[in-house]
């Protein structure tokens, strides 16, 4: 077992970072979320106002997931290591009864030491954008994606068909209907990166495959499955026995 003052330092330093680069993960957030109210409530207030700058508004919402995206693989990279110290040392120290072997802590803590020694994620930027849109901008997109369609109808009168809708779609010389069809590759880019992100069961702390993936996997390509992946999809289906107890 390595050190006790050294963990201990090494706990509080790694709790420090995670809570660092958390606390930068909501402030882009917020930025987002404040962004989209204020256009948003500014483009229905002024029928007279065009409507791209909702359009700019899913641009500067891309611009905000970059940005989260990327500290969001920084701030996984510092979780990761914080449950590695929880399972590996503090739960064996609190109960032997339900700690891993000794083979596996210290094979684990040996990664650990080796891990430190690099700055670079465990978590793609694709992946991570993914995990981000579904967890937070997804929402958003969703938001301003109506709202744009939605002034379209309104703006500056009710729309009657939808060839005036598309008219009011154009933007200088570009088409009604090219830029309707850019917003829905748009749309289905972001729902692909969301799809394809592996997810996490939060109870068990377990990575999970991608939600595209379990999809194929159990409805279109009925495979037979392996005993790690039966166990991972029982433990995604129910929840632990001490929450049911």
């Amino acid at each position: 077992m390595a050190n006790t003052t050294v963990v201990v330092h090494f706990y509080r330093a790694i709790v420090m970072h995670a809570d660092v680069w958390r606390q930068r993960l909501d402030a882009t957030t917020n930025w987002a979320v404040v962004t989209n109210v204020g256009v948003i409530s500014f483009s229905f207030t002024r029928p007279d106002s065009p409507h791209f700058l909702l359009l700019l508004l899913i641009m500067a919402s891309c611009l905000f997931l970059v940005m989260e995206s990327r500290r969001y693989q920084i701030y996984d990279l510092w979780r990761r290591r914080i449950r590695i110290v929880h399972r590996f040392v503090v739960a064996p120290n609190l109960s032997e009864a339900s700690s891993p072997s000794q083979e596996k802590i210290d094979e684990e803590l040996d990664h650990l030491a080796r891990d430190l020694g690099r700055m670079v994620p465990h978590l793609s930027f694709i992946d991570a954008l993914g995990y981000r849109i579904r967890r937070n901008y997804g929402y958003l997109f969703i938001f301003s994606v109506s709202s744009w369609a939605l002034k379209l109808f309104l703006h500056p009168q009710e729309a009657r068909s939808t060839t005036e809708v598309l008219a009011r779609a154009e933007l200088g010389m570009i088409t009604g209907t090219t830029v309707v069809i850019l917003v829905i590759l748009a749309s289905a880019l972001i729902l692909f990166l969301a799809m394809r992100a592996p997810s996490e069961q939060m109870m068990r702390w377990r990575e999970l495959p991608s939600p595209w993936r379990r999809f194929v996997a159990r409805f279109l390509f009925r495979r037979s499955t392996t005993a790690e992946e039966e166990e991972e999809e029982s433990l995604w289906d129910s929840p632990p026995d001490d929450l049911i107890r």
